[in-house]
C-alpha cells in the first residue's frame, strides 16, 4: 500500500518486528509494530491445535476476526498518533498514485495538511 498510495498499511514494519522478536529484542519489536503481539498469539493458538492436539483449528474464523480487528485498532491508533512524521508511519511522496493520477499529490497534501502550519 505504501508504494501504491504513499500511505503505510497495518502490516508496515511487521517483518522487522518479527526479526527483532526472533533476535530477542521484544521491546524494539513492539515499538516498530505492536501488531506483532496479536499475530504471535494467533500463531500460537493455531499451532497448539494443529501440532500439539493434532486437530483441526477450532474457531479459526473467530480467531482471524479477532486478529484482524486488533491489527486495525492498533493501526488506527498509531496512525492517529504518529502519521505522517514517525517511521514506519510516514508518507512516501514517490508513489504510483502520485505518478499516475493527476492532482493526487496536491489532494493528499491538502488531506494531510502538509505545509499548512502557521506562518510568521
Amino acid at each position: 500500500m505504501l508504494v501504491l498510495t504513499g500511505i503505510p498499511c497495518a502490516g508496515c514494519g511487521l517483518t522487522r518486528a518479527f526479526l527483532f522478536l526472533a533476535g530477542g529484542q521484544a521491546a524494539r519489536a513492539v515499538s516498530i509494530n505492536p501488531s506483532v503481539l496479536p499475530m504471535i498469539a494467533f500463531l500460537l493458538y493455531c499451532g497448539y491445535f494443529r501440532y500439539v492436539k493434532g486437530e483441526k483449528i477450532r474457531y479459526l474464523g473467530g480467531a482471524l476476526s479477532i486478529l484482524a480487528v486488533s491489527m486495525l485498532v492498533i493501526y488506527g491508533y498509531r496512525m492517529y498518533l504518529y502519521f505522517p512524521d514517525r517511521a514506519p508511519y510516514v508518507y512516501m511522496e514517490q508513489n504510483v498514485a502520485a505518478k499516475c493520477i493527476p492532482g493526487y499529490k496536491e489532494w493528499i497534501r491538502k488531506l494531510l495538511h502538509f505545509g499548512t502550519g502557521p506562518t510568521s
